[in-house]
């Protein structure tokens, strides 16, 4: 019990639990094509974190610019290799471009006020 107030209360004190520099990313959908031709363009990004992280930092920059549709338009998967006193290490990393669309169609769904 004692240590959900104290996350609770770390919570609101960093800021909430929420994103909230990014408002309702959640709602930007991932298409593989422009999904119609009244979508309005608004940005192109380039990505390159740890495998799958660009989706949800795509989804997040698109708020940014009044976008809820993001269009990868290339994708590439990165294998990342360095050596140190552990010795050899290989990790994944994706490499996306994406753009950023303002689209309001039936899939677009906009959050509940």
């Amino acid at each position: 019990m004692k240590n959900k107030i104290i996350i609770a209360a770390l919570c609101v004190l960093m800021g909430g639990c929420t994103n909230s520099k990014y408002p309702n990313w959640q709602y930007v959908r991932i298409e593989p094509q422009v999904p119609d031709k009244k979508c309005v363009y608004k940005m192109q990004e380039p990505c390159s974190l740890r495998t799958n992280a660009c989706l949800n930092w795509h989804k997040q920059r698109a708020t940014t610019f009044g976008a809820d549709t993001v269009v990868i338009t290339q994708a590439e998967a990165l294998t990342v290799a360095s050596t140190g006193f552990t010795g050899y290490k290989a990790s994944e990393n994706s490499s996306t471009i994406a753009d950023y669309y303002y689209c309001n169609g039936p899939k677009n769904l906009k959050p509940k006020d």
